[in-house]
């Protein structure tokens, strides 16, 4: 008996998986705020019953971008860890860095799916945001580095977010 207890308190618990965050932490604080009003019975854990009260308190304010950065989370079990979320929303966003990574974010602005993002999508996506910018101003932006006018390719978002062109 004393051989079994010896084998099952030398065993060590299974390790999480080692995820490269790739977030400023600007990002990572605004993801753990995110966390904290999910985590509505402040257990430092939540469930996907938090999270889809969390979206419904939301009412009309509910955007397309949040329910694409949470899709999929109550794949990570009934109780979902700071570090589990921040896993998650990283692995959503991709590596920012590479074109797969900055086609997930395109994609969080190109609502229709059209492979462009319009001055709609920019509007939309900075009333989500809290911006408060005008249509022209918005307009103006796109114009700036958009090899198309009135609408982003994937070239130019990339070019904008890579920092290889502006303005």
């Amino acid at each position: 008996m004393s051989r079994k207890l010896a084998e099952v308190t030398s065993k060590k618990a299974p390790q999480k998986p080692v995820v490269e965050i790739r977030m400023t932490e600007d990002e990572i604080k605004d993801c753990k705020e995110a966390f904290d009003i999910f985590d509505s019975d402040i257990s430092g854990t939540i469930n996907p019953k938090e999270v889809q009260a969390a979206i419904n308190s939301l009412g009309d304010d509910r955007t397309n971008t949040i329910f694409r950065l949470l899709a999929g989370i109550e794949e990570l079990g009934a109780e979902i860890d700071f570090d589990a979320f921040l896993a998650h929303i990283n692995e959503r966003l991709g590596h920012r860095n590479s074109k797969e990574g900055i086609q997930r974010i395109m994609d969080l602005f190109d609502s229709e799916g059209t492979g462009t993002i319009t001055v709609k999508n920019l509007a939309r996506v900075s009333r989500e945001l809290g911006e408060s910018m005008t249509v022209e101003e918005l307009t103006e932006a796109i114009e700036k580095v958009s090899t198309k006018g009135a609408e982003l390719t994937f070239d130019d978002f990339y070019k904008v977010m890579t920092k290889k062109i502006y303005g």
